[in-house]
């Protein structure tokens, strides 16, 4: 529990810790489990970023179910909203949209229930926006993630929740084909994430505009952004992260002719997809054998 509380939250920089001493926490998971409500929804607190940074997706979506359901038994509402809004992210990475919708009715019904304020409503708002996303429902999904931007908004105009809600709706602008007002939004996220001391979103957005870049076949541009987001990923040790921006940085040097280059990236994008499941594992492997492929003939420079 010590172990856990000293080196998670945000401790970006301790996360290794809590990794290297991973089984021996596992191992007391159940002992948690069969705990004290408060005491496991401290720990899933301090667990939550580090078990998505280094790609711990099923585990970090067991504990949040089951303590969603360990909170809903002792009628504490408000965590049990936190854990179905956690879990529902999880399904996101996996894009299971029927089950990110079904988290967020969840969500949004415990934090009704606890009388939760703007704040819950607009994160239950914006996971209903990712389960609409993923169903390609991008009307829904636009309007969702508004309402949740405008909820936060009023609590406070730049935050690293205004963030999130701006960074989800370029994404469904992006998804739509509106790339114009997808980039708007995703500069203005960065903007704010700059501005808050938000890294996590600084590298995420940096990223997220290296794809648009990729989309309007702006080669250069990709690749700049890329090596731009690459570093911040790998500062953070967020590993999807790390695998996503190794994918756009080697596809922007494939299609410039530089496959060689592009091949080691390409290879460790693979690499780190398959070791989280990623949904993105096939279009990260189509880069490779393109890599490999133009290597072999030899003009890959």
């Amino acid at each position: 529990f010590a172990l856990a509380l000293e080196n998670g939250f945000q401790n970006h920089d301790l996360f290794p810790l809590i990794d290297a001493a991973w089984p021996a926490l596992a191992a007391a998971l159940p002992r948690f489990l069969a705990g004290p409500n408060d005491r496991l929804q401290e720990l899933c607190d301090a667990f939550s970023k580090v078990l998505q940074f280094q790609g711990r997706w099923d585990e970090r979506r067991a504990l949040t179910q089951a303590a969603e359901a360990k909170a809903l038994a002792a009628q504490d509402f408000e965590h049990a909203g936190w854990r179905a809004y956690q879990s529902g992210w999880m399904h996101y990475q996996r894009e299971q949209s029927v089950e990110v919708l079904a988290c967020a009715e969840r969500a949004a019904t415990h934090w009704t229930r606890a009388q939760m304020g703007a704040r819950e409503r607009a994160a239950a708002m914006n996971l209903r926006g990712n389960g609409h996303e993923l169903a390609e429902n991008y009307p829904a999904a636009i309007t969702a993630y508004r309402e949740a931007v405008e909820l936060w908004r009023s609590l406070q105009p730049e935050s690293e929740d205004v963030c999130i809600g701006l960074n989800s709706l370029a994404g469904a602008e992006s998804l739509s084909g509106r790339l114009d007002a997808a980039e708007v939004d995703f500069r203005e996220a960065l903007r704010i994430a700059q501005a808050v001391g938000y890294c996590e979103g600084i590298a995420t957005y940096t990223g997220n505009l290296a794809g648009m870049a990729l989309d309007r076949k702006d080669w250069p541009q990709a690749e700049a952004l890329s090596r731009e987001a690459l570093p911040l990923a790998e500062n953070l040790g967020r590993q999807e992260l790390i695998g996503g921006f190794s994918h756009f940085l080697a596809l922007a040097l494939l299609r410039q002719g530089r496959a060689a280059e592009g091949l080691p990236h390409a290879e460790r994008a693979v690499g780190t997809h398959e070791k989280l499941g990623h949904p993105d594992l096939a279009g990260a492997q189509s880069v490779l054998r393109e890599c490999r492929e133009a290597v072999a003939r030899g003009n890959g420079e």
